[in-house]
């Protein structure tokens, strides 16, 4: 853990959470860009979280990476393990009072997607439940 980035996260989360949460996310007007590794591409995205998951088990090397922009703040998520949704962004972006205004509007977004507790926290490899909260939403 290098604790330079936060990260937003949705705990104990499943594979239909990320399906609402990205559908919502692509739905909201914001800027989403999607990238992958696999030969599949695009084609992931459009099947749904479930098979997205499964295609990256299968090949055990592709990688996906969706990117969400609001304002002038990014949000990167990787797909790393289907039970946490993980959001990373750079703190350094969040000067203001309308900066800390886009991150919890992110937050709520995400958690009234999926209806479950979103927690910000330093970043981390391994264990976001063992860190402290520094900001959390519960829908």
């Amino acid at each position: 853990m290098d604790g330079a980035l936060r990260d937003v996260c949705v705990l104990d989360a499943d594979v239909e959470d990320w399906e609402r949460v990205v559908r919502d996310l692509v739905a909201s007007g914001w800027v989403v860009e999607f990238s992958t590794t696999h030969p599949r591409g695009e084609e992931l995205l459009r099947s749904g979280a479930p098979e997205l998951f499964a295609a990256l088990e299968r090949s055990g090397e592709d990688s996906v990476t969706l990117a969400v922009r609001i304002d002038d703040i990014w949000f990167t998520s990787y797909f790393f393990d289907p039970s946490e949704i993980e959001f990373t962004f750079d703190p350094r972006d969040v000067v203001d009072e309308s900066d800390f205004a886009v991150v919890e509007k992110f937050m709520k977004r995400i958690g009234n997607a999926c209806g479950k507790r979103v927690v910000m926290t330093m970043e981390s490899s391994t264990d976001h439940v063992g860190l402290p909260a520094l900001l959390e939403y519960r829908p």
